[in-house]
C-alpha cells in the first residue's frame, strides 16, 4: 500500500510537472506570433532586487534651528585714565528659512548644490562698563548689543549613501550675515542709542544626514553648519612715550548652527539622463538645458530715512525716490519634470535708478545746502526658480533668492557766507545684500532655442542706514530713522537654450575607427593655486594739510577650491562654478611725512586681501579630444583690510597709532582658461586668467574760497585683480549616473 501511494505520489508530480513544461512551451511558442496570448499565460519569474530609492533631481525646502556665536572682540572706549575697555560676548537664537538644491547621483555618491535664506535672531550683549574719568566727571557707561537678522549660504554638498534610504554628507561654500550692531552710551546729562547694520561675507562648512521617511520624495534632515566671518572689527594700537600702549582686538566671528529641515524632491527619471533630470513630458517642447542671455527694464524704489541737518527749528532731510533703467546679462539652467519646470538662475547688471533730496537753510548769514543722491549702480541676483507649463510654449514661474546691490552715495554740501564759500562733494559706494522674490512668463520661439521673457522682481535690502537717537536732561532729544530700502524692477530679456543634451548626436571623428569623444559633462570638485595683483589707485588726503597719500599695488599668493558643474552639446560645453580662495595679496604705499606746528608726522597705508571668491557662468568649446578652451563671467567678492600706521614726534614725544580695518568688496570677474585631461576622463587640469573688478572707492573733493582754507581732491580710484592660476579637479562619472 505505501509503495503504491508512493507510486501514485509520483506519477501526480510528473504529471504536474509535464503540464507545467507544456504550459511554458506553448507560452513560448505564443509569444512568437501574438504578444496578447502571451500576456495571459505568464511565466512565474523571481522579482528583480530592490533600486534604491533616487537621491537626484531639483528639491525644495523649509528649515528650522538653533545658532550660537562668538565675538571676542575688545576696545578701549577713550584713551584716557583709567582706560575703560568693552569686551565681546556670545550670542543665542532661532532661525528659520527655506532651501533649493539640485543633486546628481553616481552609484552611492550623491554631489549637489544648495542655496539657502534665513531670518534669525540671533543675539547677544556684552556687560555694561562703567567708569568716572580721571578729571573727576561722570559716571560714564556704555554696552553693545548684536543681532543677526539673515542669514544666507550658497554651497556645494558632497554624500555617500550608507543605506538605501540614508544620506551622509558633508558641504562647504560661501556664507553672508546681516548684522544689526547697537551701542548704548550713557552720561550725567545726556544718553545716546545707535544701531548700524553691516553686510559681512565669509565661509561655511558643516555635515548632515537626510532620510525619506515618506517616501522617495519627501526628504528629512538635521545638519551642523560652522559660519565664520573672519576680523569684522577694527584693530587699532595706540603707543606713546607718555601713556600705556592701548590695543584693540578685533575678534573673530563665528557662529555655530544646529537644524532640522524637510524638502521635497521632484521626481528624476532612471535611465542615463537621469543627470539632466530629464523626465520624458507630456508635452513635446523640452524647456531642460542651460541657457544665456540678456535683459533690461525699469526700476523704481525707496530709502526713506530721515536725518536731522539742524536742530532749532529742526530741519530734516528724508530719502529719495528712486527710477530708472537697469540692463545686464543673465545665465541659468532648466530641469523638467512633466509640465514642472525647475532651475537656477544667476544675473548680473548695471543700473541707474537714482534719486536726489535737498533741504536749505539759513543760520545767522550762513547759507547751507545739502544734497543727497542715491544711485544703484550693479543689481544681481542668484536665485531659484519654479514654473509650469500651462501650453507647450509659455511658462509661468516665480523666482526667489539672494539679491544684491551696489549703492552709490554722494553727498554735495555749500556754505555760503560773507568771508566766502566753501563746497564739498562726497562719493560714497555700499554693497547692500538682501532677498528678492518675483513672477514672469517665458515664450518659446519658432526653433525652441530662443525664448522671450517678461519678470517683475522686488528686493528688499531691509535697514541699510544708521539710526541714532539722543536725550537727556542737558540735550534737546532727536533722532534719525534708519528707513527701510526696497526696489521693484520690470523687465524684459531674450535667452538661447542650448539644445538638451539628450537629443545631441556624438561628435563626429575624422577617423571612425578612433574612440568617441571624452566627455566634460558632469559634477566636478577641484583645488587651484595662483598668484594675483591687486591695484587700488586712490589717494587718500589729510583735510588740514592736503597732502596725499595712497596708491597701493599689493601682490602675492592665492589658493582654495572650487565646484561646478558641466553640460556638453557636441563641442560646446556650458557651465556653472564657484571657488572659494584664501589669500595674501599685500602691498604698502609709499610713505608721506607731514609737518604741522611743530609736530612731525609720517603715515603708511597697507592692503591686503585675505579671501576671494566669485560665482560664474562659463562657456567653451573643445578643439580636441582632451582638451577645452573656455570663458567666463559672473560676479566677485574680496575681502581686504587696510591698515594705516601714523606716527608723530614732537620733541621728546613720539606717538605711533596703528588701525586695520576689515571690508568686504564686489563686484564683477571676467577670464578665460584651458582644461586638458592628462591622466583620463576623471581628472582635469587647468590653467585660468581672472580679472575682478570692484569699482570706486570713497573719495572726497573740497574748494573753498574762504581764506586760509585749503582745497584738495581725493581720486577715487578703482580696485581692480588680476590673477593666474593653475588647478586640478575630479569630475565624476556622468556617462550613466543613478
Amino acid at each position: 500500500m505505501l509503495n503504491r501511494a508512493r507510486a501514485e505520489k509520483t506519477r501526480h508530480a510528473i504529471a504536474v510537472g509535464d503540464l507545467r513544461v507544456w504550459i511554458a512551451l506553448c507560452a513560448l511558442g505564443l509569444a512568437g506570433t501574438t504578444a496578447a496570448a502571451a500576456a495571459d499565460l505568464p511565466l512565474v519569474t523571481k522579482a528583480p532586487p530592490p533600486v534604491a530609492p533616487s537621491w537626484a533631481g531639483f528639491y525644495l525646502g523649509v528649515h528650522g534651528g538653533y545658532a550660537w556665536g562668538q565675538n571676542d572682540f575688545r576696545e578701549y572706549l577713550n584713551e584716557y585714565a583709567p582706560y575703560p575697555v568693552r569686551n565681546g560676548f556670545d550670542s543665542r537664537g532661532a532661525i528659520v528659512g527655506g532651501h533649493a538644491g539640485y543633486n546628481w547621483q553616481y552609484g552611492r555618491a550623491v554631489a549637489g548644490v544648495e542655496l539657502d535664506f534665513s531670518a534669525a535672531d540671533v543675539s547677544g550683549s556684552s556687560a555694561t562698563t562703567t567708569w568716572t574719568s580721571i578729571f573727576g566727571s561722570g559716571p560714564y557707561s556704555a554696552d553693545r548689543s548684536d543681532r543677526l537678522k539673515y542669514l544666507g549660504t550658497s554651497r556645494a554638498r558632497l554624500g555617500w549613501l550608507a543605506g538605501a534610504n540614508v544620506l551622509l554628507y558633508g558641504t562647504g561654500g560661501l556664507a553672508w550675515e546681516r548684522v544689526e550692531e547697537t551701542e548704548h552710551f550713557a552720561a550725567p546729562t545726556y544718553n545716546s542709542v545707535r544701531t548700524t547694520p553691516f553686510d559681512r561675507f565669509g565661509w561655511v562648512a558643516g555635515v548632515g544626514i537626510e532620510v525619506t521617511p515618506f517616501g522617495p520624495n519627501w526628504v528629512a534632515r538635521l545638519e551642523y553648519l560652522h559660519y565664520d566671518f573672519g576680523a569684522v572689527q577694527a584693530t587699532a594700537t595706540r603707543a606713546s612715550s607718555s601713556s600705556p600702549t592701548l590695543t584693540d582686538h578685533a575678534g573673530h566671528q563665528r557662529f555655530d548652527l544646529l537644524r532640522a529641515g524637510l524638502s521635497y524632491k521632484f521626481g528624476a527619471p532612471s535611465g542615463p539622463m537621469a543627470a539632466y533630470a530629464a523626465v520624458t513630458p507630456a508635452v513635446a517642447a523640452s524647456w531642460a538645458g542651460f541657457y544665456l542671455g540678456v535683459h533690461g527694464g525699469y526700476g523704481w524704489g525707496k530709502d526713506d530715512f530721515i536725518r536731522m541737518q539742524l536742530l532749532n527749528p529742526r530741519i530734516d532731510m528724508t530719502g529719495p525716490k528712486l527710477s530708472g533703467g537697469v540692463y545686464g546679462g543673465h545665465a541659468g539652467h532648466n530641469w523638467q519634470f512633466d509640465r514642472a519646470v525647475a532651475g537656477w538662475e544667476l544675473d548680473f547688471g548695471s543700473g541707474n535708478i537714482g534719486g536726489s533730496s535737498q533741504v536749505q537753510y539759513t543760520v545767522g548769514q550762513n547759507i547751507y545746502t545739502r544734497t543727497l543722491t542715491d544711485k544703484v549702480e550693479v543689481l544681481g541676483s542668484l536665485r531659484g526658480r519654479l514654473g509650469w507649463l500651462p501650453t507647450e510654449s509659455v511658462l509661468l514661474y516665480g523666482t526667489a533668492g539672494l539679491g544684491w546691490e551696489r549703492l552709490g552715495i554722494t553727498t554735495d554740501r555749500t556754505n555760503v557766507a560773507a568771508a566766502g564759500s566753501w563746497t564739498s562733494s562726497t562719493y560714497s559706494p555700499t554693497d547692500r545684500f538682501g532677498w528678492v522674490a518675483g513672477v514672469g512668463a517665458e515664450a518659446m520661439l519658432p526653433g525652441g532655442n530662443w525664448i522671450g521673457r517678461i519678470e517683475y522682481l522686488h528686493y528688499g535690502f531691509g535697514t541699510i542706514n544708521e539710526s541714532y537717537r539722543q536725550d537727556g536732561p542737558g540735550v534737546v532729544p532727536y533722532a534719525d530713522q534708519s528707513g527701510h530700502h526696497d526696489l521693484d524692477v520690470v523687465r524684459a530679456g531674450l535667452s538661447y537654450r542650448f539644445a538638451e543634451p539628450a537629443a545631441m548626436a556624438p561628435v563626429a571623428q575624422a577617423n571612425a575607427s578612433l574612440a568617441p569623444m571624452s566627455s566634460w559633462a558632469g559634477f566636478y570638485l577641484g583645488a587651484h593655486a595662483g598668484y594675483g595683483r591687486y591695484n587700488d589707485d586712490f589717494t587718500n588726503v589729510n583735510p588740514y594739510t592736503g597732502v596725499h597719500a595712497g596708491g597701493v599695488r599689493p601682490s602675492g599668493w592665492v589658493g582654495g577650491g572650487h565646484a561646478g558643474y558641466n553640460w556638453q552639446y557636441g563641442r560646446a560645453v556650458a557651465g556653472v562654478e564657484g571657488d572659494l580662495s584664501s589669500a595674501d595679496v599685500k602691498g604698502t604705499s609709499t610713505p608721506v611725512t607731514e609737518i604741522m606746528g611743530g609736530t612731525e608726522a609720517t603715515r603708511t597705508l597697507e592692503d591686503r586681501t585675505k579671501y576671494v571668491g566669485t560665482a560664474r557662468a562659463r562657456l567653451g568649446w573643445a578643439p580636441a579630444d582632451r582638451v577645452l578652451l573656455y570663458a567666463t563671467a559672473g560676479a566677485a567678492w574680496g575681502r581686504v583690510e587696510r591698515s594705516q600706521t601714523y606716527t608723530s614726534i614732537n620733541g621728546a614725544n613720539v606717538n605711533t597709532a596703528g588701525t586695520t580695518t576689515p571690508a568686504d568688496h564686489f563686484g564683477g570677474v571676467i577670464g578665460a582658461g584651458v582644461e586638458w585631461m592628462p591622466f583620463g576622463p576623471n581628472w582635469v587640469g587647468r590653467l585660468e586668467y581672472l580679472h575682478y573688478d570692484f569699482g570706486k572707492v570713497p573719495g572726497q573733493t573740497v574748494t573753498s574760497n574762504v581764506p586760509g582754507a585749503v582745497t584738495y581732491s581725493a581720486r577715487q580710484g578703482r580696485q581692480t585683480m588680476d590673477l593666474v592660476r593653475l588647478g586640478v579637479s575630479y569630475k565624476f562619472d556622468s556617462a550613466a549616473p543613478n
